[in-house]
């Protein structure tokens, strides 16, 4: 049996969702964790975190690899409202919400492989200027260098795009959560 950890945004999280106390949360968030069951794993955070539901305490938690509960939601927590919409009207919102978010997710993760690829393709470069320097003469090597820091500029720039395009991936994933 799992022994689960319970993040501090986990425990406020619990706090307002759920409406229990800060003890409470902290000591009935790893017993849902217990009789929790797979359904989804997170794809953009490398299978390291997965959303687990509890039917019999009807909450949906986001658990990390290392055990640790990272978020907690009541399983109908997607389109919760004041006003009384009809089944019909609340399924339909939901079903759209979660074809944007997911066509949303998808175009994201297509630039990001785009980036990656482009990525590559530069250090691919960076690895070729690196292997001619080796015999360049001294005219030659000025010539490399220039390039080679230009090359290296192109890269630093790529590898951001792409940590902000894996990070936007990440929280499309997070927020397609409560409409699984």
């Amino acid at each position: 049996m799992n022994k689960y950890s319970v993040s501090k945004s986990a425990v406020k999280t619990a706090i307002a969702r759920l409406g229990l106390t800060k003890t409470q949360a902290q000591n009935v968030l790893p017993k849902y964790a217990q009789g929790a069951a797979f359904v989804w794993s997170l794809d953009s955070t490398s299978g390291s975190q997965a959303v687990y539901d509890n039917y019999n305490e009807r909450v949906r938690l986001v658990i990390a690899e290392n055990s640790n509960v990272l978020d907690v939601f009541p399983i109908d927590y997607a389109l919760q409202s004041p006003h009384n919409l009809s089944e019909k009207v609340r399924q339909s919102l939901k079903g759209s919400t979660k074809e944007t978010l997911i066509a949303r997710r998808d175009e994201t993760y297509r630039k990001w492989c785009e980036v990656e690829v482009d990525f590559h393709a530069n250090s691919h470069e960076i690895a070729k200027v690196r292997l001619a320097m080796i015999g360049a003469k001294l005219e030659e090597k000025a010539e490399l260098n220039k390039r080679l820091a230009n090359l290296c500029a192109e890269n630093k720039r790529l590898h951001n795009e792409r940590s902000e395009l894996r990070k936007e991936r990440t929280e499309l994933e997070r927020a397609l959560v409560p409409y699984i």
